[in-house]
């Protein structure tokens, strides 16, 4: 279930139309030309975001550590403006750059699986965590002390969640990757108590009850083998003879096999504990690199089209007489509300904004009033044209 006030509306292009209020009673030729009019609008669109994956790419590939190519040895590897035009399109899919609060929060609590990680912040010289889609699921669990009993618990979650980072030059840095690049991950469905895990250089920290599995009985071998051994030199002290106490050279070597034995069940049960990390975030991960930029530039381009289309028919609609923003922020929210069931905190100001600037609106004062659809047509041609 999705929370309340989120800007990302969940539809498709064919339930678009169903959104928007009375488009059944319009006429025939209205609704076709309207229907023209958003076709015209989407392939405005599409050339202005190809444009903008022309320029983004010209500037990751050098950053990409994904890339094949060969670039000339002073190739940019400045990555401040791959961040700002990241952090732009992510804002227009309707994502929310999360605070370094939130991860600090994240870190200090165990996970939804019940893990607990340490993360080396200073592995970064950039990390920037943006999130979008905040839900409640319904997990289940099994813990021992409620003898495996399953039972529900809520976990909030992020539909996505995108996370772009750059690392430096550390001595902890993770094999294989490197502080030349700008590293771009896109993931679903991850829990908010999750987000430090999807980092690199995090590391499993086990549970005391784990720990206890570990430490008791290398420690109660060891505390055996050192009892023997005092029991041994009391004994070849009154009765035997130094060539007689080198036999039992064994004894030592016991204490020895339970560091050992004690080092490798730790190893195990850590390697336990990452690979069930390494299973969950399996099926998780949806993107890398430029793979995530393609990504992020299709959701940005389909958000801006959902909510143009709304805001000009809600206009258009309603309209001939002006607007207030607030007027046509309402109808919008309503009628998502009752079509898909779901509170959406449309972004009117944006909508309109980026109607105004292709000259499909106009305002007069505080009041907005749209442009025909026959003038709107012959703008975006004109427009699609250039």
């Amino acid at each position: 279930m999705q929370n309340k006030g989120e800007h990302f509306i969940p539809i498709g292009r064919d339930k678009l139309l169903e959104c928007l209020p009375e488009f059944d009673k319009c006429s025939e030729s209205d609704r076709a030309q309207l229907i023209q009019l958003f076709d015209l609008l989407s392939s405005g669109l599409h050339a202005q975001y190809h444009s903008e994956q022309i320029s983004i790419q010209r500037l990751y590939q050098p950053l990409d550590p994904d890339s094949v190519l060969i670039f000339k040895e002073d190739a940019n590897k400045d990555s401040s403006e791959v961040f700002r035009k990241v952090h732009k399109i992510l804002q227009n899919a309707n994502y929310r750059k999360l605070p370094t609060g939130e991860l600090e929060t994240a870190v200090e609590n165990a996970t939804a699986l019940g893990l607990r990680m340490k993360v080396n912040f200073s592995l970064f010289e950039e990390l920037h965590v943006y999130g979008r889609g905040d839900e409640t699921e319904t997990w289940t669990k099994k813990s021992w002390w409620k003898l495996f009993k399953e039972e529900k618990f809520d976990v909030k979650v992020f539909q996505r969640l995108i996370i772009a980072f750059r690392l430096k030059e550390h001595e902890d840095l993770p094999k294989g990757q490197s502080s030349s690049f700008v590293y771009l991950k896109s993931f679903k469905g991850i829990p908010h108590s999750d987000l430090h895990t999807l980092l690199p250089g995090t590391q499993v920290k086990m549970s005391l009850l784990d720990r206890g599995k570990i430490i008791i009985p290398a420690l109660s071998g060891l505390v055996m083998s050192v009892i023997k051994i005092v029991r041994l030199v009391v004994a070849v002290t009154i009765f035997a003879t130094l060539a007689q106490f080198i036999k039992y050279w064994v004894i030592p070597a016991a204490v020895i096999y339970y560091f050992i034995k004690g080092f490798l069940s730790y190893k195990k049960t850590k390697d336990k504990y990452q690979l069930n990390l390494t299973r969950h975030l399996y099926f998780q991960n949806l993107d890398n690199n430029s793979g995530v930029l393609l990504r992020i530039l299709n959701e940005a381009e389909l958000q801006d089209y959902r909510e143009m289309v709304i805001a000009y028919y809600v206009l258009w609609k309603f309209g001939n007489a002006g607007m207030k923003s607030q007027q046509i922020d309402e109808i919008a929210e309503n009628q998502l509300l009752e079509t898909i069931n779901q509170k959406i905190d449309f972004e009117v100001d944006d909508a309109l904004k980026k109607l105004e600037s292709i000259k499909l609106i106009y305002k007069e004062e505080d009041l907005w009033f749209p442009v025909t659809v026959n003038d709107s047509m012959n703008e975006l041609n004109e427009l699609l044209s250039k």
